[in-house]
């Protein structure tokens, strides 16, 4: 995980300040819609050690199903596994010996940095103003329509491959702009004016399997059309629970078989997010929509999770919870501080972590679930439903909630007792954990581990701790370790359409906190070779609740044949609701 792998990147250096413009320009627009808190991705699967870093994180960290995936985050796979990241329009699966970078996740804009291994996109939703994009070491690529694509980088060069098994990519070179149909492979090995080999798509192999059979899981899943394709986790509801209808309410979805002492943000940990603070990780297999969209409510003497007007591009939450208590609070024999939260009810308003949610933001986040729309945004209610509901409070000390604890098994019990009458607190905890670890995990340094294959005295080219990178902005390239005869090969922009016009390079402006200002033979892809830089396997926290869902068998390649998505721009359409919002 260290900047050796971008070491290797100076072979196409020109294609390196282009990709990093690329970057830029694409975080510019956004930053007038930062008011809104953009969303996060969710870890739908993994199989193998899967290692998180946060953009502004010194320490790799092992991470399991319901992990928020935000702008920024780092993700790398070690041999041998397969990892499945849900970021909202869509889904990208990694094959081990892959490493990866969120550069941009927001409302319409979602783009990928593929350093080495291989990669399967699929795009379930594009809208004419959405933008997907993936940049790797040699190239850039824009996928211009629902599909399904997959990226190749070689371990050891820039060399990369771009399949298309379904819809349209467009691709840069040094000789101009490419386009890649289905049932292509395009390969570039990133040296001065090549053009493309475009070529005929090579058979699929045992990770197309794999994708395709995931694919397969979802498009035979019955989901309601309660809420959008886009809410990231709510393909997971319909096989964990059964929707009901109320005229209070509208839709309501039941958890099935949960324990008898369960309750909303009970069972699962905090963790933290840059930008957006403390974060909710459930431990149940559907356990992400319902604690980042929605509210919850007590029903019939049970939990119920209640999604709201349809909305088409519903907005993220690290939790929707109020939280109570804080510094000089202490109960049931623990020492303060005491942090406690209830999940917010039915019309009580969410009011986010960061300070520039202005009044679209305001009402975006609460007006589907029942808020009304003239009430004051700086009206916080000194009472939540759920307090008196059952399990409705939860609470832990301090350094539980810090340290990443499982909150079920470190929870205080205040809400039997009657002479903690704890203060609300407007904004959730502030105190940033030192590190932000999961229990009995050990963080995976930035250096690879002593028992990893490297030098006790690295090469003069290679640095020896990770660089601070600025937000959406790649790595810088270093200097090669020897000369190569390929002198560095120039990228054009890709040209075509409008969406793939770039502006001018922009200087890199180092991200503030939210709140303040600021028919040939066909080409096989390049296979994945071992590693040496990744982290040493650790074995993730064990939950206390659900345990992961058991992989699907995976069918041999001649019985696959890859799902096609939704046709461009589709969601599924909401039920007749009166009071549904389109936003």
């Amino acid at each position: 995980m260290t900047t050796m792998r971008f070491a290797r990147g100076i072979l196409i250096q020109g294609s390196s300040r282009f990709v990093a413009a690329l970057v830029v320009a694409i975080a510019m627009p956004a930053l007038a819609q930062d008011d809104e808190g953009g969303r996060a991705g969710r870890v739908a699967s993994v199989h193998g050690t899967l290692s998180h870093k946060a953009d502004d994180a010194a320490a790799w960290t092992p991470v399991a199903q319901n992990y928020p995936v935000a702008e920024g985050a780092r993700l790398a796979l070690a041999p041998g596994g397969r990892a499945e990241i849900d970021y909202g329009g869509g889904l990208f699966r990694l094959d081990g010996g892959t490493e990866v970078r969120v550069t941009r996740l927001a409302d319409h804009a979602f783009a990928l940095f593929v350093d080495e291994g291989s990669v399967v996109v699929r795009v379930n939703v594009h809208d004419a103003d959405d933008s997907v994009r993936i940049a790797t070491p040699a190239t850039e690529i824009a996928l211009v329509r629902p599909g399904l694509y997959r990226i190749d980088v070689a371990a050891d060069s820039p060399q990369t491959s771009v399949t298309v098994r379904i819809g349209e990519a467009e691709l840069a070179t040094g000789a101009g702009s490419v386009q890649v149909l289905a049932g292509q492979v395009a390969s570039l090995s990133g040296v001065a004016g090549e053009s493309a080999d475009v070529r005929n798509a090579p058979a699929i192999d045992a990770f197309d399997a794999w994708s395709a059979a995931r694919d397969r899981m979802y498009d035979e899943s019955r989901q309601p059309a309660y809420v959008s394709r886009r809410m990231v986790g709510a393909d997971d509801l319909a096989a964990y629970g059964t929707w009901q209808t109320y005229p209070d309410y509208g839709a309501v979805w039941f958890p099935a078989d949960v324990a008898r002492e369960w309750a909303p943000y009970r069972f699962g940990y905090w963790t933290w997010l840059p930008g957006w603070g403390y974060a909710w990780v459930d431990n149940a297999p559907w356990g992400y929509a319902p604690f980042h969209y929605g509210r919850w409510a007590y029903i019939g003497g049970r939990w119920g999770w209640c999604p709201g007007a349809f909305v088409a591009r519903p907005l993220w939450a690290p939790a929707l919870v109020a939280w109570y208590g804080g510094a000089g609070w202490a109960a049931g024999g623990v020492a303060g501080p005491i942090y406690g939260w209830v999940p917010l009810g039915w019309r009580e308003p969410y009011v986010p972590p960061f300070g520039t949610c202005a009044a679209r933001c305001w009402t975006r986040y609460n007006r589907p679930l029942g808020v009304a729309a003239d009430r004051r945004r700086d009206s916080t209610p000194m009472h939540f439903a759920n307090w008196n509901a059952p399990g409705g409070v939860t609470a832990v000390s301090g350094d539980a909630l810090t340290s990443g604890r499982p909150v079920a098994t470190h929870r205080v019990p205040v809400g039997a007792n009657p002479s903690f009458t704890p203060s609300l607190v407007t904004r959730p905890p502030a105190a940033r954990p030192v590190a932000p670890l999961r229990p009995g995990v050990q963080a995976v340094p930035s250096n690879p581990p002593a028992n990893r294959a490297t030098t006790s005295n690295p090469p003069a080219n290679r640095a020896t701790t990770a660089p601070v990178v600025p937000r959406n902005v790649l790595p810088a390239r270093v200097a090669p370790a020897a000369p190569r005869t390929a002198s560095p090969a120039p990228v054009a922009p890709l040209g075509g359409s409008p969406r793939s016009v770039l502006p001018a390079p922009v200087a890199p402006v180092p991200s503030a906190p939210r709140g303040t200002s600021n028919a040939p033979v066909p080409v096989t892809p390049v296979p994945n070779a071992p590693r040496s830089a990744l982290p040493a396997p650790v074995a993730p926290h064990a939950p206390s609740q659900a345990s992961p869902t058991p992989p699907a068998p995976v069918p041999t390649p001649a019985q696959i044949v890859p799902s096609v998505p939704a046709p461009r721009g589709a969601i599924r359409p909401a039920p007749p609701n009166p009071g549904a919002v389109e936003r």
